[in-house]
């Protein structure tokens, strides 16, 4: 499936009128019916690299909900490719909505424990996991490989041949995706990315991706946004969701977009950026990710705003 050509759209929210910060929405959640967001970025120069050098099979890492894993399963079919993922946690997770969709694109699963996934980054278990899959191409958690880098430093471009900001900001998680947005930036552009995790990690992580002899530190920034951890999700954040959709018509994914979005309303209402200043904020897709949380958006606020937030997944 071809992708679709990336928007950029004002977004209107009342904080930023109040503020006089102009706020764009890079639309990367609409750019590929089968991987959204920056996972369209991170996997096509893997691909691409597999299909070049006649590689069949591609394994990687996630968790029983992973964008990554949906993402690498659905365009692996799209390119008539083989497709292992090694799940953390347990068996009984197949047949949630994200692991359904994966094994129906002709995905093969392979569970394991919190402990043995621990050991992804390995070198030794690394080899051994090639050992098993002597054709394959192994792609780290999340696609964070030099190859996403340069991908991700694609969307930069493509966001700045259609609208040049002052500020890029997308939400991070390993990383990946930001120090590709970093590698992007023109002259004078920043960047922030908005941690959805608790890791100190990060930071280190993020410098190592990038070529620091073409950066400066002073052009990207890391903002906490973890909201209690990865993954937690509560009314108020719902709320914020619902609220953000009502004003721009936009729906976020519940576990990084929104949280970007919702520190930098926080930011904006504090003062924190100068007036005048332009932002265009990522949108990183993942909205898949709603599929497995009816019933908890029905706990928090009612069917009618599951009803709301299903309606819009319908439409797209």
């Amino acid at each position: 499936m071809q992708p679709q050509n990336l928007n950029i759209e004002s977004v209107e929210i009342a904080a930023a009128k109040k503020s006089g910060v102009k706020l764009f929405m890079a639309r990367a959640d609409r750019i590929h019916p089968l991987a959204s967001g920056n996972k369209f970025y991170k996997l096509k120069p893997h691909f691409e690299y597999a299909i070049a050098n006649d590689i069949k099979q591609l394994v990687s890492f996630g968790g029983a909900f992973s964008n990554h894993i949906h993402a690498l399963a659905l365009m692996a079919k799209d390119y008539g490719l083989q497709s292992v993922g090694i799940i953390r946690g347990e068996q009984e997770y197949a047949s949630n909505p994200t692991l359904t969709a994966a094994r129906n694109a002709g995905m093969a699963l392979e569970f394991v424990t919190r402990k043995e996934y621990q050991l992804r980054h390995g070198e030794n278990y690394l080899a051994e996991l090639q050992k098993r899959y002597p054709l394959a191409l192994i792609i780290p958690e999340g696609g964070s490989s030099q190859l996403a880098i340069a991908g991700c430093a694609t969307l930069t471009k493509d966001i700045n041949a259609q609208h040049r900001s002052d500020i890029f900001t997308i939400a991070s998680g390993t990383g990946a995706s930001f120090a590709g947005l970093v590698c992007g930036l023109e002259e004078t552009q920043q960047a922030i990315s908005y941690a959805v995790l608790k890791d100190q990690s990060l930071e280190q992580r993020i410098s190592s991706f990038i070529n620091k002899e073409e950066i400066q530190a002073n052009e990207y920034s890391i903002e906490q946004a973890d909201y209690g951890g990865y993954a937690k999700f509560d009314e108020t954040h719902l709320e914020f969701i619902l609220d953000w959709l009502e004003q721009t018509g936009i729906l976020l994914d519940p576990i990084y977009t929104s949280k970007m979005c919702r520190r930098l309303v926080e930011q904006l209402t504090d003062g924190q950026f100068e007036k005048g200043t332009s932002i265009t904020m990522v949108h990183s897709g993942g909205l898949q990710g709603w599929l497995g949380m009816r019933d908890k958006v029905i706990k928090l606020e009612g069917e009618s705003s599951w009803d709301l937030i299903q309606s819009y997944l319908l439409s797209e």
